[in-house]
């Protein structure tokens, strides 16, 4: 699988979507300003990137309705995600400039621990979204099997989508509205190709 012909067919589909995919991100965006719709709104925003993927023409009901239906799944996915995300960056943060070999090994656990996270988290809706078993150890276990399975992929893209994450926070906001779609376009991407790779094996 081509990690740089997924990075592109997400562009290309978030392109072609621009106008919901602008009025969207920025209710995302909203929602996270908010903190309490947040988890719910990221679900949301995958939701409607997982529609994007099949051609499914989608609308504000729609957006809303699996805001409904993810609001508590998505709470208990972000209640460990923010708990470690957060202990992560309070370590690296308060604990950032203290000198001492040993203190830099354990910033240096911290850091790999947070990317490690946040790595293994970005495909977790589209697999959770593309599984009968929607319990938060299944989804996660299916987002190690796929790095195991896609090292390659899931790195290129995940480094590609942290710089531009990185980058867009300092950019123009047309700009920092179109990442949160595209992100979740492209771990859509990623994933149901692994997902056709692994049935056409099975075939």
């Amino acid at each position: 699988m081509n990690a740089f012909a997924v990075l592109a067919a997400a562009f290309r589909r978030t392109w072609d979507e621009w106008l919901s995919v602008m009025v969207l991100s920025a209710l995302w965006l909203l929602a996270q300003a908010l903190i309490v719709p947040g988890p719910a709104a990221t679900a949301a925003l995958f939701a409607m990137a997982h529609a994007t993927h099949d051609g499914v023409y989608w609308g504000a009901a729609d957006a809303w309705a699996a805001f409904r239906s993810l609001f508590w799944p998505a709470w208990r996915w972000a209640l460990p995600t923010y708990a470690i995300t957060g202990i992560a960056l309070y370590n690296l943060s308060v604990f950032g400039n203290v000198p001492g070999a040993g203190w830099s090994v354990l910033r240096l656990v911290w850091l790999l621990v947070l990317l490690a996270w946040l790595g293994l988290n970005l495909f977790f809706w589209p697999l959770y979204l593309s599984a009968e078993d929607r319990s938060l150890r299944n989804t996660w276990a299916n987002c190690a099997r796929f790095w195991l399975l896609h090292p390659g992929t899931a790195l290129v893209v995940f480094a590609v989508s942290l710089i531009m994450g990185i980058a867009a926070v300092g950019t123009l906001l047309p700009v920092v509205l179109g990442f949160g779609f595209w992100l979740a376009l492209t771990a859509e991407t990623a994933v149901r190709r692994s997902l056709a790779l692994a049935h056409g094996r099975d075939s």
